[in-house]
């Protein structure tokens, strides 16, 4: 009599070729990438880049010094009103939220575990 495969073989076997599968893509994708075409091309023309360089930024103020506003202190002033904001504070939320998320998992996992050692500890 052969022994039927379950369920749960058949998920882990599904997973483990969709497994392979996905690394296959991404090594055939990660092999035929242009970025080491692009780094090998001829450099003959670095020096003649008829491209305008942008030296306009918005978080450095053009009016300091900038050695003023590099530190891990800037000084008052340094900056701009661009920095911050909405997503600044959706980023702080959402790190708040995870680690208060972290904390309750240890503190109940915790507590599952004390409940459960608690009647050995009366036996004893």
């Amino acid at each position: 009599m052969a022994i039927q495969p379950s369920a749960k073989d058949h998920r882990k076997e599904f997973l483990r070729r969709l497994t392979a599968v996905l690394a296959g893509i991404i090594a055939i994708i990660t092999l035929t990438s242009p970025s080491g075409i692009i780094a090998a091309a001829d450099d003959s023309d670095v020096g003649n880049s008829d491209a305008s360089t942008v030296t306009y930024n918005d978080f450095i103020p053009e009016e300091r010094d900038l050695s003023d506003c590099i530190s891990a202190i800037p000084k008052p002033g340094c900056g701009s009103d661009a920095k911050g904001g909405w997503r600044q504070m959706l980023v702080l939320g959402l790190v708040v939220t995870g680690l208060g998320f972290i904390g309750w998992r240890v503190v109940s996992g915790g507590r599952k575990n004390l409940a459960r050692s608690a009647p050995q500890a009366a036996d004893e």
